[in-house]
This record gives C-alpha cells, sequence and structure tokens, in this order.
C-alpha cells in the first residue's frame, strides 16, 4: 500500500466515531480499548486505534488469542463486533467478493 493513502493515529482517531464500519486485521492489543480506561491493564495509557468507536467493527483473526501483552480485548466481546475466523487472505478475498455482489 503506498504510504500516501495512511493516516497517523492521530489522523484517523477523530474519523473513527463518524464510520461506519472498520475493519481490524490481525490486530489486538493496538485496537483495546482497555488501554483507555483500565488502569490496572499493562496496556493502560497506550495509544490505540479508536476502532471501538466505529458503528461496526470487524476482526479478522485466526483465533480468540490475546495479543502480546496477554491481555484479553475487550472490543472482541462488545456487540457491534462481529468476528471472522481464518487466515486474514481468504476471508478478506470472501468478504470483497460479497460485496461486489450487492
Amino acid at each position: 500500500m503506498p504510504y500516501t493513502q495512511l493516516y497517523d493515529m492521530d489522523d484517523i482517531n477523530p474519523q473513527l466515531d463518524e464510520t461506519d464500519v472498520a475493519l481490524i486485521i490481525g490486530a489486538n492489543d493496538v485496537v483495546n480499548p482497555a488501554a483507555r480506561h483500565d488502569q490496572s491493564s499493562p496496556i493502560f495509557g497506550m495509544p490505540i486505534l479508536d476502532v471501538d468507536k466505529a458503528k461496526h467493527a470487524i476482526v479478522i483473526k485466526r483465533s480468540m488469542n490475546t495479543g502480546f501483552s496477554g491481555v484479553d480485548n475487550e472490543l472482541f466481546y462488545q456487540n457491534k463486533t462481529m468476528m471472522l475466523f481464518g487466515s486474514a487472505k481468504d476471508v478478506v478475498a470472501k468478504l470483497v467478493s460479497e460485496v461486489k455482489q450487492l
């Protein structure tokens, strides 16, 4: 992906509360809302992408395993989050195919 299409976290976070769907591929700690509010968490204070502020989140991962920090991600348990398990390449290809059929 060209760097001109990438956003800095500080630039994209304010837009996420106006976002319909955030697609998260393989990320864990960097999208965990606990970093903002759980002072007992080892990731408290860490900068994160505020994907939990989008209207919906779709997370593609191989499993529910924790990230580097060893902390469960509360995003994965929110009502507006859908988990898709499998290889990111395969799952994204299926999503693209389904969207094209709409």
